[in-house]
């Protein structure tokens, strides 16, 4: 997954929500070096987005599911 990463990022909005969700998580599990790339306040919304979630997008204003794209994207960067 994390080869495919890049390309399904630079894909946008055609990547399912699912799929969001599971690279929100994964940047959760994998730790300090993903995490460390996002401000105090990035950590804070992405947690409690995805804890509000619950795994499902529906339970998410449109605004709270385009900062959790941004965040995520960010995150999942190479840079």
């Amino acid at each position: 997954m994390a080869r495919r990463l890049p390309s399904l990022v630079a894909r946008g909005r055609r990547i399912p929500w699912q799929m969001v969700l599971a690279v929100a998580l994964r940047v959760v599990q994998e730790g300090r070096r993903r995490w460390e790339r996002l401000s105090k306040r990035e950590q804070q919304e992405l947690t409690r987005i995805v804890r509000k979630s619950r795994g499902r997008p529906a339970n998410l204003t449109p605004r709270e599911r385009e900062e959790l794209w941004r965040i995520v994207r960010k995150a999942a960067s190479q840079h």
